[in-house]
Formats: structure tokens, sequence, C-alpha cells
């Protein structure tokens, strides 16, 4: 019996063992250990769209600098990023292969709205949170989930103001669209063509252009044909400064709205100086010259970390998404940390300024009450520079 006893002890000792150690493990999610947390994104290191990259690199940067100070709360973010070349088909499988692979425990600034709207329901359906994913495709903004917080407003709400600028600012009653056909681009057709009404404008000619396409000589051309009185250019940075050089070469002079995932120095750098001067840009950040210590911060950790960097609104793009992780990660504590109280935790952020945005403020809800930056503002590229432009309506 005494045996038995003893047997009887190390077998119950086993089963409290097997009830309570991986309970204590349970507390927390997948992708966290004691030391670290991994979470991943898909960007466009290679291909058409590689200038989108730079918004992987801020992110990268700002949790590079957060592990040489220490990580969040004794752990290293672990950022994994893996190159899907703006390929929809491509994203779908690392993103497979994130989740139930690696399993990590969020997407944190993903770019591209083809390959996004290519995962989403799948993210949603393993709910996985996805912050700050570089989009405004309306499937993305809309999507009727908790799990969902977008970087910034629809592209359908940006293509209505692009119309209103247009009207209000180049007295346009006619106008040509230059737009990337995809989801990015359609969700900006919807919003431009929801306005013409309203606004008293019509389309003389609409232009798609394929993603992988290398020239767009020929969309520029029958624009110009069309005799537009002036141009929306719904186009990546690539594309708005082949549309800006092939204006040039025509000599014509046909002013120009672009929007604000086209808003990047590579623009001029590709076309020239004088071929993007007096066009304007829609914009949601602040310039890497804004005096505000939280811009000037993010480039000095960008020129440390990716020294070889021209800073870019695009960059911002990912820090954003990073600092609203890493501030809700720090506000959760050591202990129990999970996608699900991430999501609570993101939407307890009211009035937050450590942002290199103004102020974050993310409502309980889905994704339309989760964005994580609210307002739209203008821009004019003068004398070589982006600089700030307040349209009529916002005086």
């Amino acid at each position: 019996m005494k045996a038995m006893g003893k047997r009887t002890a190390v077998i119950a000792a086993g089963v409290l063992f097997g009830l309570f150690a991986p309970a204590a493990n349970a507390e927390n999610g997948p992708g966290v250990t004691d030391k670290s947390v991994l979470v991943c994104s898909y960007q466009p290191m290679t291909g058409n769209e590689s200038s989108y990259f730079r918004m992987g690199k801020g992110a990268d940067a700002w949790f590079k600098y957060v592990n040489d100070n220490g990580g969040i709360n004794g752990r290293m973010i672990e950022y994994r990023m893996v190159d899907d070349k703006y390929e929809p088909a491509r994203t779908a499988s690392l993103v497979k292969r994130f989740v139930e692979r690696d399993d990590c425990f969020a997407l944190v600034s993903p770019l591209g709205s083809a390959p996004t709207v290519a995962v989403i329901d799948y993210v949603v359906e393993q709910k996985i949170p996805i912050v700050g994913p570089g989009t405004g495709a309306g499937k993305v903004l809309e999507y009727p989930s908790k799990y969902v917080f977008p970087l910034y407003p629809s592209y359908q709400s940006e293509g209505r103001d692009l119309v209103r600028f247009s009207k209000a600012v180049f007295k346009a009653k006619t106008i040509a669209v230059l737009y990337q056909n995809d989801p990015s681009g359609k969700t900006e057709m919807d919003g431009i063509k929801s306005a013409l009404g309203e606004q008293g404008v019509s389309i003389v000619s609409d232009q798609g252009y394929e993603p992988k396409e290398i020239d767009i000589s020929s969309q520029v051309l029958a624009m110009k044909n069309a005799n537009p009185d002036s141009i929306i250019c719904a186009c990546a940075p690539e594309f708005s400064a082949k549309f800006f050089t092939e204006r040039k070469k025509l000599g014509w002079n046909v002013p120009v709205i672009n929007v604000f995932f086209g808003k990047s120095p590579k623009v001029a750098e590709l076309a020239g100086k004088d071929a993007v001067e007096g066009a304007y840009f829609t914009t949601i950040f602040r310039d890497f010259d804004d005096p505000a210590p939280q811009i000037q911060q993010a480039k000095q950790i960008l020129k440390k970390y990716y020294p070889e960097e021209d800073p870019d609104a695009i960059h911002l793009w990912g820090f954003t998404g990073a600092q609203v992780f890493t501030e809700a990660l720090k506000r959760m504590g050591r202990d129990n940390i999970t996608r699900d109280r991430l999501v609570q935790t993101l939407e307890g952020i009211k009035g937050w300024k450590g942002s290199v945005v103004p102020e974050v403020t993310i409502n309980s809800g889905n994704a339309p009450q989760h964005l994580l930056v609210k307002d739209m503002s203008f821009v004019v590229f003068s004398d070589g520079k982006f600089k700030p432009y307040t349209p009529p309506w916002q005086k």
C-alpha cells in the first residue's frame, strides 16, 4: 500500500503539473514567449511597388529602437517582414504561413490594398489583429470585425475630396482620371464618381493601368486628347512620376491633384522637380521637417537604422502602426498577453499624443471605428519641396 501510495502521489503530482503548468503558458497568446513577441508583415521589398517598402522600414526602425532600449515589459519585439512583391496570391500564402506555421501574434504595418483585400477574410476568420495596414480600400476600412485597425481614411472619401478640390481650386468642370487598376484605384474611382453630381463636374476620360505596366504613355495621351480642365492621379509614386514625365513631353500644363499614397520624394526624383512643380497632393501625415518632437525623434531613428533612406511620409505610415501597437503592448503589462486583450487595449487608447500622428483615439467597435488616423490635408510641390496648402473650405 505504501508503494501504491507513493505511485499514486507521483501520478497525482503529474496530474497536478499537467493541470497547472500548461495553464501558466496558456495565459499568453500565440507568438508570445517570456522574452519576445512575434509580429509579422508583408511588404513589397522588390517589384514595381517596392518604393512602398518604406512603410516596412519605418516600422522596423521603430521596433529596433524599442528593442535597443529594453523592449516592452521585458520582451523584445521580433518583427518578421517577408517580400510579397505586391502580388496578392503570394501575400495569401505568406499570411497563411505567418498564422499556421509561425504563430504570429499580430500583423503590424503591412502594405498594400490588393494584398490586404486578398487576405483580410482569412485574417479575421483566424482572429488575428491587423494593426495599421497601408490601404484605404473600402473592404478593409468597412470590415465588420473588431480585429481590424485601419491606418487611414478610405480612398472613397479621399476620392470625393479630390473632386471637391478640383472644383474649388482649379475651377474644373471636366476632369480626367488616371488610376491603378486594383482595389485601391477602384475605390478611389467609386469616391470620385459619387461626388461628380454634387460638384457639377464630369469625367471626360478615365484611364486605368496595371501595377506591372511599364509604359503609360497611351493613357496620358488619351487624357490629353479629351481636353480636361484638370487631372486626378490616383497613382503610386512610380506611376505618378511616369505621368508627370509624359505630361512634360507633351508640353501639357493641365493642373493635377494626386492621391496621398503617391506623395513621395520618389516622384520628383524620377520625373524631375520641374515636371512636378505646382502639382498638388493629398496627405495625412506631417512631413519630416515638422518641428514636433515625435517627428524629429522618428527622423533620428530612421537615420540610425536605415541611413540610406530619404525620410518620406510613407515611412511614417510604418511608424504609426508600430508605435500604436507598442503603446498597447506596454499598457497590457507582463501577463495575459492575448490577441483579444490587445484589441481591448487598443480600443482604450484615447487622446494619445506619443506617436508621429498628432493624436490617436481609437473607439470601440469594428474597422470603421478603429482608424488610427482620421484627417486628411493637402500640400503643393513648390521649389522642390512639399509645402502645406489650405483649400478654401478648410480656411
